[in-house]
């Protein structure tokens, strides 16, 4: 999930790890490497347009006293988490996916207790690139009652995008069954970059399904803005039931069901990278975090149906390198805010969360977020009646000597600020006297 960092662009980024990177085209870096085949782009890196206006700021930025990043004592190192999702008993348990196929069972509570909960790097021991492997974990609604989660991983030969259905055990302290894997949906891949890949649960019972859009530079095959394809999509499918052939069903509600040009398990359409969904616990609106190209990274509130942009747009803009949208008369909403690394503010976005947990009141309804090159982390404070940014406060900024590269702002299950980092550490946002 990284840029190919063009060499104008005014900005330091963080030395590239091995490892799980969620955002930038590392075909620089892996081009030179010996350990792994170079994944190329569609041409170097471009410059930026002389004639390219970069608009002002629109938001006041300013630094938030008070709130302090806490790194959760664990006796062990995480490898590359991806996402932390929450069992949903009364165990109190979350478990962590790790992206080379390791899934861990913590406990958040600062008695740093954590236990396997599934083996899967059997199954992950070639998937080694820079951007495959675990992308996420979703447990069932009805988990207490049923056992089941859910899976979305990459595997090679063919590459694909696999979401899958697995049970667990029927213990208080519950552990996989792999043998019961189920696979819903295999997506075909192009390249080994741009998967996207969370899923969540919606507050309906559906199951969302981020993915990106297939790789390389520029959207080549016009992917995202093609009806007809899964990628560069939001899905939304009903694992509950079938509908014909399929072991899913397709929610009779979704905006394309009903549609013979457009593939009914769509939701919305137009990401590249979509990293890190999320939904409101209050209003049950759905978020999701985007990373970009070469100029923008941007927050997006998800509506049913509509198109984000990608790849006739970036961020607020429309795109540089396309002369001409993919469909005519296409209308693409933007999104709820965006940062540029042409003015020095990130390169990576990390998906976030509405705050609506109770410890920090000054953090009420702003959405959260970070900068997996950067390290930094943000509060978008939004205005209740509008529904616009009016602020973007800086929780926290990286001390350059400090291992920090935010892979995921997610919440414990009071809905208190985690990030997961990819030097193997979990955090907590908390006031600074606590």
């Amino acid at each position: 999930m990284v840029h190919a960092v063009d060499v104008s662009t005014p900005m330091n980024p963080p030395p590239i790890s091995r490892f799980w990177l969620p955002a930038l085209t590392l075909a620089a870096f892996f081009a030179n490497s010996p350990i792994y085949p170079a994944v190329q782009e569609s041409g170097s890196p471009q410059p930026v347009p002389a004639t390219l206006e970069i608009p002002p700021q629109d938001l006041p930025e300013e630094q938030m006293s008070g709130i302090v990043l806490r790194k959760l004592a664990f006796d062990r190192e995480f490898d590359s988490p991806v996402m932390l999702a929450p069992l949903p008993d009364a165990s109190g348990e979350q478990v962590i996916a790790m992206q080379r196929g390791e899934f861990c069972a913590v406990r958040l509570d600062g008695s740093g207790k954590w236990r396997p909960f599934l083996d899967f790097r059997e199954q992950m021991k070639d998937i080694l690139l820079f951007e495959e492997g675990v992308h996420g974990i979703a447990f069932h609604p009805r988990f207490a009652e049923n056992r089941l989660f859910y899976l979305s991983y990459s595997q090679n030969e063919p590459r694909r995008t696999v979401i899958s259905e697995m049970r667990a055990t029927k213990d208080s302290n519950p552990d996989a069954l792999p043998e019961t894997e189920r696979v819903l949906l295999e997506i075909p891949q192009p390249l080994a970059d741009h998967w996207g890949g969370h899923i969540t649960f919606g507050p309906d019972g559906f199951l969302y399904i981020a993915l990106g859009d297939g790789g390389l530079r520029n959207d080549p095959y016009r992917l995202a803005q093609n009806p007809w394809v899964l990628h560069g999509k939001i899905l939304r499918i009903d694992v509950n039931g079938r509908s014909g052939k399929l072991p899913y069903a397709i929610p009779s509600d979704n905006p394309f069901a009903k549609e013979q040009t457009v593939r009914p398990e769509i939701f919305a359409l137009g990401f590249r990278n979509p990293w890190g969904l999320s939904f409101d616990a209050r209003s049950g609106q759905l978020w999701c975090a985007d990373v970009g190209q070469d100029l923008w990274e941007e927050i997006n509130r998800v509506d049913a149906g509509a198109n984000y942009g990608w790849s006739d747009r970036e961020g607020p803009m429309k795109s540089a390198f396309l002369p001409h949208g993919y469909q005519p008369d296409t209308a693409t909403k933007d999104p709820v805010h965006a940062y540029t690394r042409m003015r020095g503010e990130g390169i990576c976005i990390v998906g976030g969360l509405l705050y609506r947990g109770q410890k920090l009141p000054e953090l009420d309804g702003a959405f959260i977020f970070a900068d997996w090159g950067y390290g930094t982390v943000w509060a978008l404070g939004i205005d209740p009646a509008s529904g616009l940014p009016v602020r973007r406060s800086v929780l926290y900024r990286k001390d350059p000597e400090l291992k920090f590269n935010p892979t995921l702002v997610t919440a414990d299950i009071d809905g208190e600020p985690v990030l997961l980092s990819q030097d193997g550490a979990l955090y907590r946002l908390e006031t600074d006297d606590e």
